[in-house]
């Protein structure tokens, strides 16, 4: 090994890495298709993330309660990945065809395009998911596109030959009919041309196409059967005639699903079941008009779901505080003397209370409700039925709960995630527009409520707009927000989005540039846990890296965008002090390509060189001993290399040369040779032509 000269003192080098010819980025990844092919996919790909929860919560959470109180086992789905069979499989195990399935399906075949049309929550994926299906070969690829993309990026798209697509929730529904008649024609010759297929489904009631046309007004299919076709027509509840009346007056599939999982458990009777879920015991519990301290005791508990007795009792003493102030604004501050007899507060959830029950499940006593739909029947109780007196109440009340422990902002969260279903104005004015301009607290209970709205296909628009809204004249801490926000629940819905965004908040000014930089390292770090999907989103970066780099940019931008580069490659994993570049080479070796992209940038770079050094030594390091180490370390050289010119590259293999075969830190031995020259000779044929 050598000795290595110091580095120059530029900020950024005379001259941009070269580019690297396509036989030498083939040889990058030998088991993985060249990077012009991968390119070619890349608007299609995605984070196919999914999760249950949103749990980017950016603190320590107790969460035991996994659900939050919200019914049903509905995810959070990527709005731009890819199906793979299994998903497929699972969507269509119990599929039911809907009215106008047939005449969809001679829609799509002939013209390549179909768009159903109806209210949201009737199916609309699934039914979608059936159509691709029957239109596919068992080896095309079933791709998932942004809902946000529009007409004119439609028409410009390369649709590939075989593939088939799917938009689900579409918001470009705004073109004049004529005109969106005419743009549906071009797309359909364009899909014609590539023998490609297209699905789009729009939340709304109504289509305005004339019926011989693309668009089909879209019905959910027949409950009952639906019903039958998950538990079976033996199934002892469907000889009951209260089950078959509430079944079919279902419009919504969910429904009936949640339904059919219920009655498939046996723990308890359809009865039971059935006002849980139309939510007739909560309706019955308000109508026997409640005392005032058991509403304010209801309605803490729909934003205060399953804390700690004891928590949960502090955080409704501070609620009927506010309630009684209120009360008496405008008159006369009256005093009451403290009285011998002691209020049994605990006796309203430990009496078999309809609504609220304690669980023990983990230790100690939390306050739940007790029934998994109650939470929500109550917020829609609450709207319908009460005015200022319990509401004012609840928005002083709410708003301060951001202050409170992580646990109980999480809650408050995911109650207004619930609220945002029905009053999603309500949710933007009296809570995320002042929390988003104000403290650390209250602008992370912010961007956890704009998580949890992404775990429904409606509330998931309004949070997106909600962030973009933040992002640019809005403020510095908006911005901010925006950039959590972005880190949580929008990276899982609209994965490619979020980089963007992250990646535009990262060039801002050095407050917004540093929250925003943590948020996009935040980003890949949960992406690779949930799914390891982070290989999208990586060529997403190398493609802003290098265009704006490529492009010129001034030398204080160029550091923040290198920064927070840098943030990335040298994170580590959630669960271990592990490099999560070594983890993402080893188990997706296509991952070299973006990564060598990332890591050749930051090296050109005179003022981020050393740090780039140190974080690529490291991840050598952690590459010893484990299969496939030279391998990745050749992998990445390769496109390391076949970017930096000639004298950038003398200077960086000197440095790295020296590094890794010194302890750069005193916990840390020196790289594997073996390992070190795998990198550094895997550019040497480029070297000597």
């Amino acid at each position: 090994m050598t000795t290595a000269e110091p580095p120059p003192n530029e900020d950024s080098p005379a001259e941009p890495p070269a580019e690297p010819d396509r036989e030498e980025r083939q040889q990058a990844a030998p088991d993985e298709p060249a990077a012009g092919h991968a390119d070619e996919d890349f608007d299609e790909g995605a984070l196919g993330q999914t999760a249950t929860v949103i749990n980017n919560f950016f603190a320590e959470v107790q969460a035991r309660n996994a659900t939050f109180g919200m019914a049903g086992t509905r995810t959070a789905r990527s709005t731009s990945r890819r199906l793979d069979e299994k998903e497929i499989e699972h969507a269509l195990r119990h599929f039911v065809r809907p009215p106008g399935f047939d005449r969809a399906v001679t829609t799509l075949r002939e013209r390549r395009v179909v768009v159903l049309a109806g209210n949201e929550g009737i199916g609309k994926w699934t039914s979608g998911t059936a159509l691709l299906d029957r239109v596919r070969l068992p080896a095309d690829t079933v791709v998932v596109l942004s809902p946000r993309r529009d007409l004119e990026d439609l028409l410009s798209t390369s649709f590939k030959k075989n593939r088939v697509y799917f938009i689900h929730g579409w918001t470009d529904d705004k073109a004049e009919k004529g005109l969106r008649r005419f743009t549906f024609d071009t797309l359909s010759a364009n899909l014609t041309r590539a023998e490609a297929y297209l699905v789009i489904t729009l939340n709304r009631a109504e289509a305005r196409f004339e019926p011989e046309a693309f668009e089909i007004a879209w019905e959910p299919p027949d409950s009952l059967k639906l019903l039958e076709a998950h538990i079976g027509m033996d199934h002892p509840a469907l000889s009951e005639d209260r089950v078959r009346e509430h079944v079919a007056g279902l419009r919504s599939p969910q429904r009936v699903v949640e339904l059919a999982e219920q009655l498939a458990g046996g723990a308890r009777h359809a009865g039971e079941i059935l006002a849980d879920l139309d939510g007739s015991t909560v309706v019955q519990w308000f109508d026997g008009e409640p005392k005032r301290s058991e509403v304010l005791a209801v309605a803490a508990l729909a934003f205060a779901y399953g804390v700690p007795e004891r928590v949960f009792e502090r955080l409704l003493v501070r609620l009927t505080s506010v309630a009684d102030e209120i009360e008496r604004q405008g008159a006369e501050r009256e005093t009451r003397p403290i009285g011998e007899d002691l209020p049994q507060s605990r006796k309203l959830w430990n009496s078999r209370h309809s609504l609220i029950g304690v669980s023990a499940e983990a230790g100690e006593p939390r306050v739940v409700f007790c029934g998994p739909r109650h939470r929500e029947h109550v917020i829609t109780q609450l709207c319908l039925r009460y005015g200022y007196n319990v509401w004012e109440p609840l928005r002083e009340w709410i708003r301060g709960l951001a202050g409170e422990l992580p646990e109980v902002q999480v809650q408050v969260a995911a109650g207004l995630a619930l609220l945002a279903r029905t009053r999603p104005e309500e949710v933007g004015e009296s809570f995320l527009r002042p929390w988003a301009g104000g403290l650390v607290q209250e602008r992370l209970t912010a961007a956890s409520t704009l998580s949890m709205m992404c775990v429904d296909d409606v509330t998931a628009a309004i949070a997106f707009g909600t962030a973009l809204s933040w992002v640019e004249n809005a403020g510095q801490p908006q911005a901010m927000t925006a950039a959590l926000a972005f880190a949580g629940g929008l990276s899982i819905r609209y994965p490619g989005e979020a980089v963007d965004w992250l990646w535009y908040l990262s060039l801002r000014g050095i407050r917004v540039s540093n929250v925003a930089q943590r948020a996009l390292t935040l980003l890949f770090q949960t992406a690779a846990e949930r799914d390891g999907e982070a290989l999208t989103g990586l060529r997403l970066l190398a493609k802003h890296l290098e265009r704006d780099l490529a492009e010129g940019m001034p030398p204080q931008l160029a550091r923040r965008a290198l920064g927070a580069v840098l943030g990335v490659l040298e994170s580590d994993r959630l669960e271990s002090e592990s490099p999560l570049m070594t983890w993402l080479l080893l188990s997706q070796p296509s991952s070299a390509e973006p990564i060598g992209v990332l890591w050749a940038w930051t090296l050109h770079n005179a003022h981020h060189r050393a740090e780039a050094v140190r974080a690529l030594c490291r991840t050598l390091q952690a590459l010893e001993g484990r299969d496939g180490a030279v391998a990745a370390a050749e992998s990445l050289g390769r496109v390391i290399w076949a970017i930096l010119p000639g004298g950038v590259s003398v200077l960086v293999r000197r440095a790295i040369d020296r590094a890794c075969s010194e302890t750069y830190a005193r916990w840390d031995p020196p790289v594997a040779k073996e390992i070190v020259l795998a990198l550094l000779d895997a550019g040497t044929r480029r070297s000597h032509q």
